[in-house]
């Protein structure tokens, strides 16, 4: 059974098969865009609680005084956090860097039980970033792909200078470097740069027209500091305090603002699994419980992970911390990596996926980030080489096997044409 929480906060079922929902949310055209609807809170056991956000005009939204946040996403983490933050903010911006997008319009949530609760999303209508030239003050980018953050920067980056704080959000380790090198090569111009990783989990649900939480978490934040030509000057902290505290007072996101050894601690483990084992998934074209079985994946994963922890442990950044020490102990690591293949065991690889969908893969900022780290440290890398260039291959292989595809439209034959599709068929 599927319930639906409607603006009143009464919950009513409606039946798991179908996407008729009993209410619509009040559908804004353009010169509405920066409206946003109310939200509902539920805190605890007790009765939900109704908060009318702000009704803004487009033109009082652009107003400096504005308490506004812009999110430039294309994923459902990023519609996620528009939603949560539409309460705190008087005006919730949700940015594009390719195509606009106003599909799903609904959060769908599980209780402990496994029932499904629907709300209305509470998020204005989604514009294109560079069509606008306005300053934005406090910025999230969700991409889980480097490039595609480096995209939605370099597209509003004619809107962002040293008032600007942005909260960075990717998968992988190594992309606030490149972002720096390639979008902001000007220290004096550079934004402040927040660190961002969530644990939480949402995936786009097409039948019932809704972001779906699979997994609920917390936001992890961490304060990075300026660029090494600018490391003589101290950050912003009071800009850098006020985004948080902001960002923490949207319930739904649980954000914890962490030192960046914690931040990097709390992000090695998914960075590690998706190194050591989503390539050997790609390799052997197996899903995830394909690879215990199979005695040469075992030992591909550890030749990998071995070298990774070699890797980590000369980095300057945790040398021996006591709290990295799982992650340094090969044994521990290995059987934390078992136990999440095991955990996702029949699922296919997410790089499996990704290839197959024609999405863009981030092996730049997996093994071949500590391919960069090696390097530098002056050690080798063998087998974390070789899946780097495994992956590309695989990549490029097949690019160009969607690109030898032939394009099909089909189209229906249109009163004009009848005559002459009949003398054609006769023929």
């Amino acid at each position: 059974m599927l319930r639906f929480r409607s603006r009143a906060g009464t919950d009513k079922q409606i039946p798991r098969g179908g996407p008729e929902l009993p209410y619509r949310p009040k559908q804004h055209n353009s010169a509405t865009s920066s409206i946003v609807e109310p939200t509902i809170i539920q805190k605890g056991h007790g009765n939900p609680l109704y908060v009318p956000s702000v009704r803004l005009s487009p033109e009082a939204s652009k107003s400096p005084t504005v308490h506004k946040i812009h999110i430039l996403g294309e994923d459902a983490r990023s519609k996620f956090i528009a939603h949560a933050l539409s309460g705190v903010y008087d005006s919730v911006e949700r940015l594009a860097w390719t195509r606009p997008s106003n599909k799903y319009r609904y959060l769908q949530r599980f209780d402990k039980h496994g029932t499904a609760t629907f709300e209305p999303l509470n998020v204005g209508r989604q514009v294109l970033a560079s069509k606008s030239d306005a300053h934005i003050d406090e910025l999230v980018v969700s991409s889980n792909t480097a490039q595609g953050a480096m995209e939605a920067l370099e597209a509003v980056k004619h809107r962002v200078d040293n008032d600007t704080t942005v909260c960075l959000m990717t998968d992988g380790l190594g992309v606030l470097e490149d972002v720096r090198q390639k979008i902001f090569s000007v220290p004096e111009k550079e934004p402040t740069f927040l660190l961002g990783n969530m644990s939480h989990k949402f995936a786009f649900n097409r039948n019932f027209d809704s972001v779906r939480q699979l997994r609920h978490g917390i936001w992890n934040i961490t304060s990075v500091h300026q660029s090494a030509v600018m490391s003589t000057e101290q950050p912003k902290v009071e800009t850098q305090t006020n985004f948080v505290r902001s960002l923490q007072a949207a319930t739904l996101l649980r954000t914890e603002y962490t030192p960046f050894d914690s931040w990097f601690r709390y992000k090695l483990p998914g960075v590690i699994f998706d190194s050591a084992v989503e390539p050997v998934c790609l390799l052997l074209d197996v899903p995830y419980s394909g690879l215990l079985p199979n005695a040469n994946a075992r030992k591909l994963i550890s030749s990998l992970l071995e070298e990774i922890v070699s890797i980590l442990r000369l980095m300057p950044e945790i040398g021996r911390a006591e709290a990295y020490h799982e992650l340094l102990d090969v044994d521990r690591a290995q059987k934390a990596l078992y136990r999440r293949i095991l955990r996702h065991r029949g699922r296919e690889g997410g790089l499996v996926r990704d290839i197959r969908l024609g999405h863009p893969v981030n092996v730049d900022y997996l093994n071949g980030y500590f391919l960069r780290r090696a390097h530098e440290l002056g050690v080798k890398a063998p087998t974390n080489k070789m899946m780097w260039d495994l992956v590309k291959a695989k990549n490029a292989i097949a690019a160009e096997k969607r690109e030898s595809y032939v394009r099909i439209e089909e189209t229906s034959v249109t009163s004009g044409m009848e005559d002459e599709y009949i003398t054609m068929s006769s023929s």
